[in-house]
């Protein structure tokens, strides 16, 4: 095959490119490159390049197929200095302005990312209890007998009812000043409220949905009435914790552990600087959203935000749950949020945890408008530069049994009966059979480029 090799190598990166590519092709420019080398050859020119790589390395090798088309075969480097095919930009701007059309499109967009972090960071919050601690500690499998989503749902409404304020400038005010009075919170949850999801003011109603479906949707199979609610509040004031938030298989022993899921030895994440920060940071945001908020809520447009933030949030937690610990967190709580599967250690702290849920819920919710019309690129994958196979078939007959459309290279398979009883129309390449009857008694017709065979019957059974 014949390619070409052209270099946006800078610094020291260029000269150690030259002398890589100098060994293998004809220098035809300053930083182009052109030879016949076979498929071997060239994967051992990309091997070499990888080898000697660095931030300030960028090669991209075209294979020349005819000529009037080349194909980019493999990018070595920064990707950045190309375009998707390999075309080298000749300016560049600071802003992407191609992105603006769709960003300024999503005028809820920011409510959705104050959402999704604001939830992100108190999804969790539950997990400070002292149930939950030793559970990771003894590494046990054994349920709790409350969910940690439901004992974070009550610390939300604890923290709502106890500024004393019915608004969302209440608890949302707490959060930015950063003052949580800790005893106050395990004082409200300790009194069990049956139903923390009911009477809230509107954002912390959303933010409650969030919390409590982050793992899994509400449901009760005694009480389910199979209809559509009429509006979220309707919904919020039903929830119990026995929509499926509580372990009851063995009575004595949920009983004997209850006490547990409402006591927090080691505080409620108030010490944690990195965590605040954050808790500040988007509470400022979610007030600035209340208007927004107010005016979905009677539109009733909240639901398909839910929607998309709940989505953020559970990404955000599946990936990050997924990681390694940060090796540098600061352990200034003493509380987990989970454990190593392979070695039953602890692994992520509780703080870490939640922030590092909000930043990876923060990042999808950035990328949601681009997915409207420009869904991300796979770039590079060599499997799906690969030819389609053929279609096969096994002493004659199709090894498909059911009715398809199949489409390859060779030809277009238009209709095909798993009995075959009935004529199957094929055009292909060297030539058409235009009717031909499966039970091989039949007559065909068939025009090739050798020849043509107008008539004639097929004796041996397809």
């Amino acid at each position: 095959m014949m390619v070409t090799f052209v270099s946006q190598c800078e610094k020291k990166a260029l000269g150690r490119t030259r002398r890589v590519l100098d060994s293998f092709a004809n220098r035809i420019g300053d930083n182009t490159w052109q030879t016949v080398i076979t498929a071997e050859g060239l994967q051992a020119v990309k091997k070499l390049l990888r080898r000697t790589a660095s931030k300030s390395t960028a090669v991209s090798c075209f294979w020349i197929r005819s000529r009037s088309r080349s194909e980019l075969v493999w990018i070595v480097g920064n990707r950045n200095k190309f375009n998707s095919e390999g075309i080298v930009p000749v300016n560049t701007t600071q802003k992407t302005v191609m992105n603006t059309q769709w960003e300024n499109d999503w005028h809820y967009l920011p409510m959705i990312k104050a959402l999704a972090a604001i939830a992100a960071l108190l999804h969790d919050w539950g997990k400070a209890t002292a149930l939950f601690q030793g559970k990771l500690k003894s590494n046990s499998r054994f349920g709790d007998p409350i969910r940690h989503e439901w004992v974070s749902c009550l610390l939300l409404n604890a923290l709502v009812q106890g500024n004393g304020s019915s608004t969302d400038n209440g608890w949302l005010t707490c959060l930015t000043e950063g003052v949580l009075d800790e005893n106050k919170l395990k004082e409200v949850v300790t009194q069990q409220v049956p139903k923390p999801l009911d009477n809230l003011p509107p954002a912390a109603k959303l933010v409650a949905w969030l919390i409590i479906s982050h793992h899994r949707l509400p449901y009760i199979e005694d009480d389910w009435r199979d209809e559509r609610s009429p509006n979220i509040d309707t919904m919020l004031a039903r929830i119990t914790q026995s929509w499926g938030y509580e372990n009851r298989q063995d009575e004595q022993e949920f009983n004997r552990r209850l006490s547990a899921c409402f006591e927090f030895p080691n505080g409620l994440l108030s010490q944690s600087s990195k965590w605040q920060k954050e808790l500040k940071k988007w509470a400022q945001r979610l007030q600035a959203c209340q208007i927004d908020i107010e005016r979905s809520m009677a539109d009733g447009s909240y639901r398909l935000l839910l929607h998309h933030a709940r989505l953020c949030l559970m990404l955000g937690d599946h990936f990050y749950s997924s990681q390694n610990a940060a090796p540098k967190w600061p352990d200034s709580t003493s509380l987990f949020a989970n454990t190593d599967r392979a070695t039953g250690n602890f692994k992520q702290k509780l703080d870490e945890h939640l922030v590092g849920v909000a930043k990876n819920a923060l990042r999808t919710a950035h990328l949601l408008p681009a997915f409207e019309e420009q869904p991300p690129v796979a770039v590079d994958i060599s499997s799906l530069k690969k030819p389609s196979r053929t279609g096969s078939l096994e002493n004659g007959r199709p090894c498909v049994r059911r009715l398809q459309e199949v489409h390859c290279r060779t030809g277009s398979l238009e209709k095909l009966e798993a009995s075959l009883n009935q004529s199957i129309p094929v055009h292909c390449r060297t030539g058409s059979l235009e009717s031909r009857n499966a039970s091989g008694a039949g007559s065909r017709l068939v025009h090739c480029r050798t020849g043509s065979l107008e008539n004639r019957n097929q004796s041996r059974q397809i």
